[in-house]
Parts: C-alpha cells; structure tokens; sequence
C-alpha cells in the first residue's frame, strides 16, 4: 500500500492519496462502511459489488460517496486502484450534480467533469506510477477546485464530525455548532444523505476497526481511547456487530488470518491466485 498525505493547498478539499495493488485475485471480501468520500479509479481491473441481480463492476473512476451498510465484493484480477480521500467539501464540489445523494453511491467522473476537467483528468490514467499520478492528479484536482466558493458552515460541522472534534450527543453537537438538533440533521441529509447519527457511528466505526487491527496501514487511535467512546465493551461489540456483521474478535482473528494490513476490507479464506 502507497500512501501520501495532499499537498498543503489541497487539503480543504483532499486528505491523502493511496494506492493498493493486491498480489491475487479474491473471490469473497466484505467492504465495510467508510465514512469519508473517496475518488476510486481502477487501473488494471474490475471490482465487483454484490447487487440486488447479483455481482456488478464498479465504475472504473468514480466518486465513491460515504458507505453506510457493508458488501460483499470481488475480483476476477489482482485489483489495482488509485484513491483520493476527500473532505466532505471537496466531494460536494466535485459532486454538484449528486449532493444530497452520494451515501451508498458510485457516480462515475464523466458524469461530473467538464470536457476540459477531463482532459486534465486523462494524464492521471496515463501516468506510469503512483508518484506521476498522485503529480497529475493534483494539479486536475487544483484547476478543479480553483474557483470553488468557500467553505458552508454546514460542511465544516460535519467534517469536525467526522474528525471527532465534535463529538457526543447529536443534541450537544448540534448546540456545539450553534444549530438545532433538526438543522444538523437536515445539513446532514442534504450534503450527505445519512443522518448525523448514523454518520457518527460509522466514523467511530473507523477508529475501533484502526485499534482492533492487529497491524493497520494507518492507526490512529489506541484501543484505550477507543473504548472511552462507548458506555462498556458490550455496546462497542453490539454497535460493530450491527455496522459490520461481525464481532470485533472475529474481525482480528481474520485479520490475524490473512495478514493483510487493509482496515476496511476482510478477506475470506478463498483466494484465487492470478493464473
């Protein structure tokens, strides 16, 4: 795994980038819910996600809003993807036309980019390695942004929410934020498409699987801290059996199991090498 903080001037609307190249093909995975918007363009392969009509390809690049329930995935290749993390307001920017609607979406880039932001956006599939795109990727990313308006009050809340700035009862966090517990979860609705609760849970669902793995990409809180977040350890396991359908034991063990250091993807047992 590759991974590379924005540049400074990025950072209002981009965190990171990354890049995960996997060594086989797997059968079963199981995505778990992601509370941040990431830019997803895959490389070399398709990935696939469990349907109401069964299993279908992703969109090559797409803006992949918050994920708000897990999936069964699976590849047919080695996956190799390139990703930007974004912050709320550089995916509400990018994604004018699918506010309100990116939780649980996949919309691809040519519904979202202008004939010039695609051309720009060209050099990034054309660049040769994970340092060349990440280059192309900020200077498409840089003219995109240049003429954003600045940053809604409502779009900072949820980021400090979605940072654990803003923390507790929706209620205090609305009070925090010198709104009503009914305009956050209106601003929350309409940016997002979750609930602030439901945005909450999942956000506090990054920091307990970061402190359950055994050897994450990317820790950032300690086991300690995490559990300060719940009222005992029966409601941790009871909120990460309901977010994730497993027990935070069973998470480790697979993890444990298969070695790899991915947070929010479980490989099961089948694996199909590349032939």
């Amino acid at each position: 795994m590759d991974w590379r903080p924005a540049a400074p001037d990025l950072r209002p609307f981009v965190t990171a980038f990354a890049e995960r190249r996997d060594a086989a093909a797997f059968v079963s995975m199981r995505e778990l819910p992601v509370p941040i918007p990431l830019l997803q363009i895959m490389l070399d392969s398709d990935f696939c996600l469990a349907g109401t009509h069964g299993y279908e390809a992703a969109p090559r690049a797409a803006l992949w809003g918050p994920t708000s329930t897990a999936a069964r995935s699976r590849t047919c290749r080695p996956l190799h993807v390139f990703v930007a993390a974004l912050t709320v307001r550089g995916a509400v920017v990018l994604g004018r036309s699918a506010a309100g609607c990116l939780a649980d979406c996949r919309t691809p880039l040519d519904a979202l980019l202008s004939a010039a932001s695609r051309r720009l956006y060209a050099r990034v599939e054309d660049a040769s390695s994970f340092d060349g795109r990440v280059a192309a990727t900020e200077h498409w990313l840089r003219e995109t942004f240049r003429e954003s308006a600045g940053a809604d009050p409502a779009v900072a809340t949820i980021e400090a929410m979605l940072d654990h700035r803003l923390h507790g009862p929706v209620s205090g966090i609305a009070h925090a934020a010198g709104v009503s517990e009914r305009a956050l979860h209106k601003r929350c609705e309409r940016l997002i498409g979750l609930s602030p609760k439901r945005l909450l849970r999942i956000a506090r669902l990054q920091r307990v699987l970061a402190a359950v793995h055994p050897s994450p990409w990317l820790r950032r809180a300690s086991p300690h801290e995490v559990r300060l977040e719940f009222t005992d350890d029966a409601h941790l396991a009871h909120d990460f059996k309901s977010l994730t359908g497993l027990t935070p034991t069973a998470y480790r063990h697979a993890k444990l199991a298969s070695g790899d250091r991915l947070v929010h993807t479980l490989i099961d047992a089948q694996v199909r090498s590349d032939s």
